[in-house]
C-alpha cells in the first residue's frame, strides 16, 4: 500500500478515535452516581449539585449530598426532604422529612412551583392550623404531636369545616391547600411524588438512556454506549465500541464499517 495513503488512513483513524473518546468523556460526565453506596441512583433528569456539569442539568431536579451522605431534594421555599428511592420507569420519587416532623415544613410546601405532584391525587384536602391551649376540649382528632408542647396543642382541621373543628378561642395560624389526607390525619412523614416532564419512563423501561438533545430543551432516548480507554497497547474501534485487540495482531486495516489499528 502507498505510504501516503497509509498515512492518510492512519490520521483519519486517529481523529475518529479522539472524537469517540471525547464523546465518551461527555457521556461519562453525566453518568449516574450516588451519595453513598446504598443510596438512590442519581441520573437524568436528576443531577447532583457540585458534581454534574451544566449540560447534564434539567431544571427543578437538583439533588445534593448532606454531610452524612444522605440524598436531599430541596423544593421551592426551602423545603428540604431526604430521598429514599427513585423509580425512573414509574417516574416516582420517595421522600421523607429528615427530622420526623413533616408538619413543620408543610406550610411552605408549594408543589405547583416544582416539577412534582403528589402521587396520591384522590385524597387531597385543605387544612387550617390552630393553636389551642392544652386544657381546652375540642372536637378534633388531628392534633399534631411534633408541633405541640406543654401548655398548647397545634391542631389541624378541614378548612371547609374549621368552625366545627376548633373553638373560636383557638387562634388561627395558617392554611395549607391540596395535601394528602394521610399526611395530616395519620401524621405520616414519608410520601411519594411523581413527575411528568421530562417523559423518560418508556425510555427507561427499554433499558435506554434518556438525556438532553444537544443544546435544546428537548430530550432524546438513546441506546446505552459503553466506551473503554486503554493506557497501553493499541486501540480498536468496532461496531461503535472500543475494544482491546488481540496481542498477536499487527498492522493497520480500514474499511467502510470499521477503522481498526491491530
Amino acid at each position: 500500500m502507498d505510504n501516503s495513503l497509509l498515512l492518510c488512513i492512519f490520521l483519519f483513524c486517529l481523529l475518529l478515535l479522539v472524537n469517540v473518546e471525547e464523546f465518551g468523556a461527555e457521556l461519562d460526565e453525566c453518568k449516574e452516581t450516588r451519595c453513598k453506596h446504598h443510596g438512590p441512583t442519581i441520573r437524568f433528569p436528576f443531577w447532583l449539585k457540585d458534581h454534574h456539569p451544566e449540560h447534564c442539568h434539567y431544571p427543578g431536579f437538583e439533588l445534593s449530598c448532606t454531610e452524612d451522605k444522605d440524598t436531599m431534594l430541596e423544593l421551592p421555599r426551602a423545603v428540604k426532604l431526604f430521598v429514599k428511592h427513585i423509580n425512573y420507569t414509574a417516574q416516582q420519587i420517595d421522600v421523607y422529612d429528615p427530622f420526623g416532623c413533616l408538619a413543620r415544613q408543610i406550610e411552605n410546601l408549594t408543589l405547583p412551583a416544582s416539577p412534582f405532584q403528589f402521587a396520591d391525587l384522590y385524597g387531597l384536602y385543605n387544612y387550617t392550623f390552630f393553636n389551642c391551649s392544652s386544657d381546652k376540649n375540642f372536637n378534633v382528632v388531628n392534633v399534631i404531636p411534633c408541633l405541640s408542647s406543654h401548655g398548647y396543642n397545634i391542631i389541624a382541621g378541614d378548612s371547609d369545616a374549621e368552625a366545627y373543628f376548633a373553638p373560636l378561642s383557638c387562634p388561627k395560624m395558617y392554611d395549607i391547600i391540596s395535601v394528602p389526607d394521610f399526611l395530616i390525619s395519620y401524621y405520616k412523614n414519608d410520601f411519594q411524588l411523581n413527575w411528568f416532564k421530562p417523559m423518560c419512563g418508556s425510555c427507561e423501561a427499554e433499558g435506554k438512556k434518556c438525556g438532553m438533545k444537544g443544546n435544546t430543551s428537548e430530550t432524546q432516548c438513546s441506546p446505552i454506549k459503553i466506551f473503554k480507554q486503554y493506557t497501553a497497547g493499541f486501540v480498536q474501534l468496532q461496531g461503535g465500541k472500543l475494544v482491546k485487540p488481540d496481542s498477536t495482531s499487527h498492522g493497520l486495516q480500514f474499511s467502510r464499517y470499521s477503522c481498526t489499528s491491530i
